[in-house]
């Protein structure tokens, strides 16, 4: 979600997307979660190390439930159980 900010015009981007994209994109990372087989998507790989390591790393919190209930505000249900799952 892309939004104007109010101080200079200039787009920005909501944290929470922005510390996805760090999450996904980090090399360190691809064992946990990585980019699905077209690049336009994501795949949990550990959901056990993605909640031990990564919540708590990128956000306030290690609860799952949270992180999903944060990403089901910017996409459907629908294709974040299939990005989740199916990558």
């Amino acid at each position: 979600m892309v939004k104007k900010s109010a101080e200079n015009g200039s787009d920005s981007v909501a944290p929470f997307l922005k510390k996805c994209y760090e999450m996904v994109d980090d090399e360190a990372t691809a064992s946990i979660i990585s980019w699905g087989q077209t690049s336009n998507s994501f795949v949990i790989l550990d959901m056990t190390e993605f909640s031990v390591q990564l919540l708590p790393k990128y956000f306030k919190h290690s609860n799952f439930s949270s992180f999903m209930r944060q990403l089901n505000i910017y996409v459907s249900l629908p294709f974040a159980l299939w990005v989740l799952f199916c990558g």
